[in-house]
């Protein structure tokens, strides 16, 4: 049973890191240029390799999720990786976020928890 609760979080963490790699990758492709020139950028990024692998490994996850769990309560327990990402857009690359955006992000938890339950 724990098990399932864990594939869960996995695929919401993964999903979480994937974005932040293709993030970081995306920083060292230059975008002038050819479409085919961006194209090798992406194919020659080992980051940018290794986020769309980690968004392939959340996405075999969350197919598992989804045949555990109902899809109402998979799609508001990943709405938990808003608030992750927040927290590495302010830990790894340093952004303001504003009051607004964590009242947001607050808005979102509150209504997890409502979710959840209801």
């Amino acid at each position: 049973m724990m098990m399932k609760y864990l594939m869960l979080f996995g695929s919401v963490t993964m999903t979480v890191v994937a974005s932040t790699l293709l993030k970081i990758g995306g920083r060292s492709i230059n975008f002038e240029g050819s479409m085919a020139g961006i194209l090798l950028g992406y194919m020659s990024s080992p980051v940018i390799i290794a986020g769309f692998a980690t968004y392939a490994a959340a996405a075999v996850l969350w197919v598992y999720c989804l045949s555990q769990f109902d899809l109402s309560y998979v799609s508001f327990v990943s709405s938990v990786q808003y608030v992750l990402l927040v927290i590495v857009s302010i830990c790894v690359f340093q952004e303001h976020i504003s009051l607004m955006k964590w009242i947001g992000c607050a808005f979102i938890m509150v209504g997890v928890v409502f979710w959840l339950k209801g």
